[in-house]
């Protein structure tokens, strides 16, 4: 239940109650019950460990991989020889057996040598290949690693899931399924037998409760990032007075505020009001701006309504989102994963999480950009009372890490993290690599803020 401080805060007035009005029939208070509800059902990662660690391997064999960086810069024009390239394929999965910490989660020895034999093979068909052919051939092999922090030369072997958005018509949920703002009963979308999976609770322009179908497609995050995308599919809806209407998605380009070639112009901590909301964003968990980020914190607590902004946020040191949480509600947060180095079988697990009570409303804004720590922080967020996540699925980049190490005669970059397995309850919508974690109400991340504080406003006394 909201306590007596957030509900004089906002006292809402229960919405239209006819069948056609333009607002989902729900007041803010039922909303936050059901969302309170859907974050409390989701429970800790229950895994047996011992499917996961391997070969055991020390530290000093581990860190000679990052340590022995080539002085070489990567040519994607420079000609290897078949000895060449066979020897940095050969270092390569060396690597991955002694440093790569989802090792046995992605098969083990049997999945990655039968890999490496594919490669061997393709390279044996030519005396000498061209760098940027070889790194092709890797990362075609590697498609197995589903693993968003793993990246050759900055390229992910796999796609990453995008949200579409189908914005021309607004929809409300009843009780006998979905029908338009006008009363018009939706009997099918074609190709969709669960309406609930595509109808996603949303927010109109006027910052009215709506469901909008939206639809997730594989999409390479630096061509999302860098140009609007368009979706492969559209819509059929059929409704029960026989009518058809057939609706096309908005292009998608992901969301951020940060400059990606002057990272040091970016402003990583800013604070202002939306109206009387405070509103505290920071895009990066980085040390270096520690005290500054501790301390929005503690402002946003002190408000009965407040944000918090990470739809510019791609990670950083998780500890820091940990800290974070903990200052806002001034109690320990615990989260729902389990952490193991598979290398010398340190477990870090947050098995034993509790619920926190919370008399504040904390909103928080995500985006597809959202990643890595980022998706450490919602996940002690969901322990956590009266928090509404608003935006996008998230990047779903969580499952390993970040370190650097160079192929000695390609001088390819490999980011094959350390030794660290980070494993996230699988639960429908919740956590999952590459795709993210579901918003609780979703609305183009670029949009999130000024929906959100409509919302809020219209139904404020």
């Amino acid at each position: 239940m909201l306590k007596k401080s957030l509900c004089l805060f906002l006292s809402l007035s229960i919405l239209c109650l006819t069948g056609c009005s333009s607002v989902e029939n729900i007041t803010f208070e039922e909303l936050m019950e059901e969302v309170n509800a859907k974050h409390q059902e989701v429970e800790a990662v229950d895994a047996d460990i011992s499917d996961y660690i391997g070969d055991l391997v020390d530290d000093e064999q581990r860190n000679q991989y990052y340590l022995n960086s080539t002085q070489e810069k990567y040519d994607p024009e420079e000609v290897l020889t078949q000895q060449q390239a066979m020897e940095d394929v050969t270092y390569l999965f060396d690597a991955f057996h002694d440093c790569y910490g989802p090792y046995e989660y992605f098969g083990g020895a049997k999945v990655f040598d039968e890999a490496e034999e594919k490669i061997r093979g393709e390279l044996q068909k030519q005396e000498s290949i061209k760098s940027e052919d070889f790194e092709e051939i890797l990362l075609q092999q590697l498609r197995f690693v589903k693993d968003a922090h793993f990246k050759i030369n900055m390229k992910f072997p796999n796609p990453t899931k995008v949200p579409f958005f189908f914005r021309e018509t607004a929809f409300q949920k009843t009780e006998g399924g979905y029908q338009t703002i006008d009363g018009e009963q939706v009997k099918s979308i074609e190709g969709y037998e669960n309406l609930d999976e595509i109808m996603k609770r949303s927010l109109s322009r006027e910052g009215e409760l709506v469901y909008y179908p939206v639809l997730l497609k594989d999409c390479d995050l630096w061509d999302a990032l860098e140009t609007p995308q368009t979706c492969d599919e559209t819509l059929t809806i059929h409704y029960i007075n026989g009518e058809s209407e057939e609706l096309a998605a908005e292009p998608y380009q992901m969301y951020t505020e940060m400059d990606m070639e002057n990272y040091e112009k970016n402003k990583i901590v800013r604070v202002w009001e939306d109206g009387e909301i405070p509103v505290f964003q920071f895009n990066a968990f980085d040390e270096k701006y520690k005290n500054s980020i501790l301390t929005g914190a503690r402002t946003l607590r002190e408000a009965p309504v407040s944000i918090l902004d990470l739809r510019s946020n791609s990670g950083g040191d998780s500890s820091i989102g940990s800290e974070w949480i903990n200052r806002y509600t001034n109690s320990q947060v615990l989260g729902h994963r389990t952490s193991i180095n598979t290398k010398n079988q340190m477990i870090d697990s947050d098995s034993e999480e509790d619920w926190i009570e919370n008399d504040k409303l904390l909103i928080i804004l995500v985006g597809k950009y959202s990643a890595s720590a980022s998706e450490w922080l919602l996940d002690y967020a969901y322990n956590v009372e009266n928090i509404l996540i608003v935006g996008e699925n998230t990047s779903g980049c969580v499952i390993g890490g970040t370190s650097n190490m160079f192929l000695p005669n390609s001088a390819c970059q490999i980011d094959i993290g350390g030794g660290l397995l980070n494993l996230f309850p699988e639960e429908e919508g919740y956590m999952e690599e590459l795709r993210g974690i579901y918003p609780d109400i979703w609305v183009p991340a670029g949009e999130a803020e000024e929906l959100i504080v409509k919302y809020l406003e219209q139904n404020v006394d």
